[in-house]
């Protein structure tokens, strides 16, 4: 692909791909090096996109080196304890339990809530994009959503135990 190529799909996706990239790795910084990544990828690699799919093929790379980076992550150490976390800013009301909840899930019931939710494709499509069938991306999405609704519950649950305790 040519430099022009790349910036008009850098221009139309990129805010895309750095979200699949966050529901992945769950950090900013890293969705970040991997949205310069996915597009530095395109210039250097030759690849010939289809018109009207570069949408679901700029997804399928960035699911495929979002995964790459959460294996080479496994293999190395954990950063030690006391390492300085970023501040984020403070979330609205509710969104901080949300956003949790959905954090708590695994990478693969994340991308799958995320292009399902989020992107609006269907389990057809996500299946091509994660290389699943559709049938597993329905069970990823249904086993994510009991998994949310059981958090969120039991979030609720606690913070009415304690505001019945304090009266």
């Amino acid at each position: 692909m040519d430099r022009e190529q790349v910036l008009q799909l850098y221009d139309a996706y990129s805010d895309d791909v750095y979200r699949l990239a966050c529901s992945y790795l769950l950090d900013p910084h890293n969705a970040q090096d991997a949205v310069q990544e996915v597009f530095l990828r395109l210039l250097e690699r030759p690849c010939a996109i289809r018109p009207g799919k570069e949408r679901a093929y700029l997804a399928r790379v960035t699911a495929n080196y979002c995964k790459d980076c959460l294996r080479r992550a496994k293999r190395r150490p954990p950063p030690p304890e006391n390492a300085a976390e970023p501040a984020e800013p403070d979330p609205a009301p509710g969104r901080a339990e949300l956003r949790a909840a959905l954090d708590s899930l695994t990478p693969a019931a994340r991308a799958a809530v995320y292009l399902h939710y989020y992107a609006g494709y269907s389990a057809v499509q996500i299946a091509r994009i994660l290389g699943v069938t559709p049938s597993g991306v329905w069970m990823r999405l249904n086993r994510a959503r009991a998994q949310l609704r059981a958090q969120l519950k039991e979030e609720n649950r606690d913070e009415n135990d304690v505001s019945t305790h304090d009266v």
